[in-house]
């Protein structure tokens, strides 16, 4: 005892842990053996029940068949042996019973009177029940016999008496014990339940559990005493289940019924009480077991989980430290401390990476800045090279065209060379218009807002990008049924169609879609004009319709794109009172639209 005393704490609970289970453990091995035997005293009940009831259904049957004989007797027609006028009655009485197999009616010598059309295989079965039931005088029923067939039968014969008493025939009704099993199917049993009908002596006439393999055979257990039923009694069926079996006689024939319940039922029944007992003395168990961790592990668990949190934070890891009860205040109030200054901690330093993000945000934001303003300086200085270009180029052209126009005024050129000069001719027309798109384009001069056709804008954007998109495999198709002007500015509207373009066109070789198609669409909307371009591109992804026209997004690959063409054509449409968007084309690509007030409108 001293030894024990000199354990830790944690030992010594432990021990006393271990000899209060043994009584524990004794107390829940005798409560599971009363429970197991309780639900075996109740199973026998249950199947001495169901026995009777199984005794009382068959003996109903029994004693419909008795009352059917009753009121056959009775009948005069009967009573003659009328063949003619007895088979009209026996024929409904066998399609009512399909127990049934055959009913016959014979007289004292065991000739056929009359039948009710059944099976022709029990002829000449009556024989040998006319003698006793002619010496008896009353009902008999034999043993089980079999047809050539294979089908069993048993036969229940009734006397016949004329008014003066005397017997003048027999009844015989062949019963089929195997349509016993409806009745037998009716009563509510656990699964795999066997219910059986058999003779005095056990062998077996009916059975609702694979009645072909059993029927005929002698019921299981010790030899039985005829005409006597066992007490409820655990015992292996035929089919080798061990069943709890109980029997009773059928009070209106020589048969006795057994029901048989699988023992396991009471087993399960008795282990549905064991979970809960064990479950109570699991929980008692543990509540022990709790108690006995809780005071031997308060201390060392306190002071553990101070060390763990101080090593933590000398690794570098300065996230909270997980509250914990502590074993004593001290402990508790070091573990607030700790918590403090690590909160304290981590605030200035979120505050200085906060600093830090917003600095390298800015830092980035300029640089990007930065790089725009220097793409439309380069721009700028483009444009203003593309206008000087295109004056100089204008001169000689505008020479060209003249002199070819004299040339053709000859009288002595030939026809020959006059096609050739009007080729010259168009062709000249043809780049000084492009040059006069580009120098417009260039400048960018807003300017007063004035009535604007869209034919005349899509006119000059197909001259500047034909021939670009002839080359890229790209068709090109005009499809200009509007006829309202709208109120803008000439280089505005061309600045905004020339993104949509060239963004189409991009999407198109961007994405290898080549051949590729886009279609420049006009209509009149009541007093609003409307243009769309649809393209054969890949579209745009749903999750990015909501940011195209915000500035500097662009979905082009790096340096490929400013993101500002769509943020500056949104500017303009809006400022002109109109609306700009996107939307999937309905056979794939993307459509970009502009709506526009009609210039009356405006």
């Amino acid at each position: 005892m001293v030894k024990v005393w000199a354990q830790p704490l944690r030992r010594q609970l432990f021990i006393a842990i271990l000899l209060l289970l043994v009584p524990v453990l004794g107390a829940a091995v005798w409560s599971a053996r009363a429970t197991y035997r309780e639900r075996s005293d109740e199973l026998a009940e249950q199947t001495q029940t169901l026995a009777l009831r199984s005794a009382a259904a068959i003996d109903r049957e029994l004693t419909g068949l008795d009352r059917m004989a009753r009121n056959l007797s009775t009948n005069p027609e009967f009573q003659r042996l009328d063949s003619a006028s007895a088979e009209p009655l026996l024929r409904p009485q066998r399609l009512q019973r399909p127990m049934l197999i055959e009913i016959v009616l014979v007289d004292t010598k065991g000739a056929l009177v009359a039948r009710g059309g059944g099976s022709s295989e029990v002829d000449d079965a009556w024989d040998a029940l006319v003698a006793p039931v002619v010496s008896g005088g009353q009902r008999v029923v034999s043993k089980m016999q079999r047809t050539v067939s294979g089908q069993h039968y048993i036969t229940v014969a009734y006397p016949i008496r004329d008014r003066a008493g005397a017997i003048v025939g027999v009844l015989g009704c062949f019963v089929n014990p195997q349509d016993m099993e409806e009745v037998l199917g009716q009563q509510l049993l656990p699964q795999r339940s066997a219910v059986v009908v058999a003779e005095a002596d056990g062998r077996i006439l009916a059975r609702n559990l694979e009645p072909e393999r059993f029927i005929g055979q002698t019921m299981s257990g010790s030899p039985r005493e005829i005409g006597r039923v066992r007490a409820p009694e655990v015992r292996t069926g035929n089919d080798g289940v061990e069943r709890m079996y109980a029997e009773a006689m059928v009070p209106g024939g020589p048969w006795i019924t057994a029901v048989g319940i699988p023992i396991s039922v009471a087993y399960d029944r008795a282990v549905s009480l064991w979970t809960r007992s064990f479950t109570i003395f699991g929980l008692g168990l543990g509540g022990w077991l709790l108690v006995a961790v809780v005071l031997s592990r308060r201390l060392t668990q306190s002071l553990g989980h101070l060390d763990a949190s101080a090593q933590r934070i000398a690794s570098g890891d300065f996230t909270p430290i997980e509250l914990r009860p502590m074993a004593t205040r001290e402990f508790a109030e070091l573990q607030e401390a700790f918590n403090r200054m690590l909160t304290r901690f981590n605030e200035t330093r979120g505050a200085l990476d906060a600093q830090m993000a917003e600095e390298r945000r800015i830092r980035e934001e300029l640089q990007l800045l930065q790089r725009q303003v220097i793409r439309q300086e380069r721009l700028a200085a483009v444009g203003q090279l593309v206008s000087g270009v295109a004056h100089e180029i204008n001169n000689p052209l505008q020479a060209i065209l003249g002199f070819a126009e004299l040339l053709q005024m000859q009288p002595e050129v030939p026809e020959s060379v006059k096609g050739d000069l009007s080729l010259i001719q168009k062709e000249s027309a043809r780049a000084c218009g492009i040059i006069r798109n580009l120098a417009l384009f260039a400048r960018q001069q807003t300017g007063d807002a004035g009535p604007v056709r869209f034919t005349d804008v899509i006119h000059s954007v197909v001259e500047l990008r034909q021939r670009r998109l002839e080359s890229e495999d790209i068709e090109l198709r005009v499809d200009d049924q509007s006829k309202q002007p709208v109120l803008a500015v000439l280089a505005e509207l061309q600045q905004v169609i020339l993104n949509f373009v060239v963004n189409a066109e991009q999407a198109i070789v961007m994405s290898g879609r080549q051949p590729g198609r886009i279609t420049l669409r006009t209509r009149d909307d009541g007093n609003r004009v409307l243009f769309e371009v649809e393209d054969t591109g890949p579209g745009v992804p749903p999750e990015l319709e909501a940011r195209l026209f915000q500035p500097f997004f662009t979905t082009k690959p790096v340096g490929q794109g400013t993101g500002l063409g769509l943020s500056v054509s949104y500017g303009i449409i809006d400022s002109l009172g109109g609306k700009i968007g996107y939307r999937s084309a309905p056979a794939g690509g993307g459509i970009f639209y502009v709506d526009l007030p009609a210039a009356a409108a405006a």
